[in-house]
């Protein structure tokens, strides 16, 4: 009879975690290459995936069409193709005037309080109250109610003027516009607590069930209201940019100081000023002073001050932006010292909004108490989305070793709250890491040796880059499967997509010029575009005339019609002319063949309608270009610019990219520690209905992907 209650004992230990409810664990970084993890898999280079792939599953993962960043995850998160969701690139057209603007978020601006009557209300209230208060005095006291009817008077007005000098009338916010419905979302509404980190296209930060969290990613902003805007102080009187000129990224804002040496005053240049007509920005001061041995240089500012020596970051150092005394932005960023002798070089990263102290209603959060109390638990981190600095890299601003001790230092950053959450109670875990994608972006020319930035030196050095963020990202999924192991939890590591090498930029309107589908006004002249002109309402098609073209591109690969009755100066017709165009289009631009090498530039055309089973046709594009792998888009082409040559050769620091070569040449990766039965190849948003079918959830609507089991 013992024997039979310990057997009985024994089986019930061994099935209590299969009855328990499932716990799931989605671990998701960003750009990682199946090619290239599969060979150092196989080489003994990245053991835990090795082992993952061993008692698992491992495939190759189909990313969106197109291949890009917030248009793969916006499909992991929703289950549903970028037709669907909308968000199909970085950017996006509006019809009615040609002009390119961000596709999944737009500034709002909204009343706060009264809004233009905030003066008056408040000014009235005062008037009022001590109006009512000299009345009631009159009464009794005739000559002291007359001295306190003046005194409402004065205090009204003081009050109408103090209100419109220092209370806002309406406040800046921001609007996402991807469309469909997280799966955290829908697993909290059945009951089960989710937590959700860094995520792209998550902000701001959607409440979503009492006791579930998350902290937004990708589409942060930095305090000037970019993507990301680092500061580079010089008092090198010739300096000029020695990174690329094709302008990839924002701009750096450049800093002449006035001496190289003692005491130098300087300013930084905070948050655009959208609460008040004046100034335009707020700028605070900051003192820079020079050691009389010109070894070291120290830093006053927001009333710190720090030392640094050539060669070292600083830690974080806080800033704090005063709009007038009533109202400051917090914010907190890290100092990196170039040299400072001959020339003093000091690097800024973007500041960051800082969050413990975040400005109201700026949610990066949900709940919005949850940041801060993360900065309490664990430390000051990035706030901004796009984490890694591969900015002052890419213009010409910093060494290597800058760049990854920096990609370094956050990501240990983000690994330490990783760690935390690992071990919580909840019943999902998803966190995203961009570490492997900003090092292919800026290393790829290391590894490539036909690349036209391939350096042997540099390859001596760095060739390694990419396997050591492999590596990196195996060690943080051993740890995932350590947990994995202690929760009984279901685990899928994965990616959104691969990469490739970025050897030549292809210039889309230019191949459209030169083959009579897009026509110039002469005597224009055109300056080449940046990033920068989309916030600071730059000039763009300056030189098109539209009442003679049929095509053109935008974006970081697509092709639009110019429809007539959709576009704003349309004068191609929709139905048969419109569709003969089209497939004249796919036809010759799959022939474009660089007559450098003879390759294929092109490797497919496809038609929204061949890739998206139900989408906006005022919004989405008529046609998506996808590169062989070698190419891609110019980034003049992604804003509408139109230079003299067909094919440039990228001698750039972002060497590598993914954005329009075809979705499969770069692959992600996907992982489960479960075997499945199925020999589909996975796509991306066939994660939605596998974590749902995991959680016993069922899906909110018809999805674009199926349950992997």
């Amino acid at each position: 009879m013992r024997r039979r209650i310990l057997w009985f004992l024994i089986l019930l230990a061994c099935a209590l975690p299969l009855l328990a409810e499932q716990k799931v664990i989605v671990l998701g970084f960003d750009g990682v290459d199946a090619r290239y993890t599969e060979k150092w898999m196989n080489e003994g280079k990245l053991p835990n995936l090795a082992r993952l792939r061993q008692m698992g599953t491992f495939r190759p993962l189909r990313p969106t069409v197109p291949a890009q960043t917030p248009v793969s995850w916006s499909t992991f998160s929703t289950g549903i193709d970028p037709g669907r969701t909308g968000i199909f690139d970085f950017l996006r057209r509006d019809p009615r005037n040609y002009l390119p603007v961000f596709a999944a978020f737009d500034e709002t601006n909204t009343p706060f309080l009264f809004g233009d009557r905030n003066p008056i209300a408040f000014g009235g209230a005062v008037l009022l109250f001590f109006a009512v208060v000299a009345l009631l005095l009159m009464i009794r006291w005739r000559a002291a109610g007359l001295v306190t009817l003046v005194a409402a008077l004065a205090l009204g007005g003081a009050a109408f003027v103090a209100v419109k000098k220092y209370i806002p009338n309406s406040r800046p916010g921001v609007v996402n516009h991807r469309q469909g419905i997280p799966f955290w979302e829908v697993a909290a509404n059945a009951g089960r607590k989710a937590m959700i980190v860094q995520v792209p296209v998550t902000f701001p930060a959607k409440d979503f069930g009492e006791g579930d969290y998350l902290l937004s990613g990708l589409g942060v902003p930095d305090m000037s209201g970019r993507i990301g805007k680092p500061f580079y102080f010089t008092s090198e009187l010739d300096f000029r940019r020695t990174g690329s000129s094709s302008a990839n990224e924002f701009s750096i804002d450049v800093v002449q100081l006035e001496d190289n040496k003692g005491v130098i005053q300087t300013k930084i240049q905070g948050p655009p000023n959208k609460l008040f007509p004046s100034p335009p920005y707020i700028i605070i001061p900051m003192t820079i002073t020079v050691a009389n041995d010109r070894n070291s240089v120290a830093i006053e500012v927001s009333g710190q001050k720090l030392t640094l020596k050539p060669g070292e970051w600083s830690g974080w150092v806080g800033f704090e932006f005063p709009f007038n005394p009533l109202i400051k932005v917090h914010g907190i960023s890290r100092f990196y010292l170039v040299s400072s002798q001959p020339e003093v070089k000091l690097y800024l990263s973007p500041i960051n909004f800082d969050p413990s102290n975040l400005p109201p209603g700026f949610k990066i959060s949900a709940p919005a108490v949850w940041a801060p109390q993360l900065a309490k638990e664990y430390g000051l981190y990035k706030t901004l989305g796009w984490q890694i600095d591969t900015w002052a890299i890419s213009e010409g601003f910093a060494t290597e070793k800058m760049f990854w001790d920096d990609m370094e230092w956050t990501v240990a950053q983000n690994r330490k709250m990783f760690d935390g959450f690992l071990h919580s109670n909840k019943d999902l875990l998803v966190q995203q890491f961009e570490f492997p994608d900003r090092v292919a972006h800026v290393f790829w020319r290391a590894l490539d040796p036909r690349h036209p930035a391939y350096d042997a030196r540099l390859a001596a050095d760095w060739g390694d880059a990419l396997l050591r963020s492999y590596e990196l990202m195996d060690s943080i999924v051993g740890d995932a499967m350590k947990a994995a192991d202690e929760h009984h939890a279901a685990l899928i590591v994965m990616s959104d997509h691969g990469f490739a090498s970025f050897r030549k930029a292809v210039n889309y309107d230019t191949w459209l010029v030169l083959n009579g589908y897009m026509t110039l006004k002469s005597g224009v002249r055109v300056k080449d575009r940046n990033l920068e002109m989309l916030f600071d309402q730059g000039q763009f098609w300056e030189n098109v005339d539209w009442s003679k073209t049929k095509a053109y591109a935008m974006g970081l690969g697509e092709i639009y019609i110019n429809l007539k009755g959709r576009e704003a100066q349309g004068i191609v017709k929709p139905g048969a002319e419109c569709d003969a165009l089209k497939t004249e289009l796919k036809q010759r631009l799959t022939q474009f063949t660089d007559p450098e090498t003879g390759e294929k530039v092109v490797r497919r055309v496809l038609a929204r309608e061949e890739i998206y089973r139900k989408f906006d046709p005022n919004l989405i594009p008529d046609l998506f270009v996808t590169n062989n792998d070698g190419y891609r888009v110019s980034w003049q082409t992604a804003l509408g610019g139109i230079p003299k040559d067909l094919l440039e050769p990228n001698k750039a620091v972002w060497s590598g990219d993914h954005c329009s070569v075809d979705p499969e040449i770069v692959k992600g990766i996907f992982f489960y520690n479960r075997k499945l039965a199925t020999d589909r190849a996975p796509y991306i948003a066939d994660i939605y209905p596998t974590v749902l079918g995991l959680l016993k959830v069922k899906a909110p609507y018809e999805l674009d992907g199926v349950e992997l089991k």
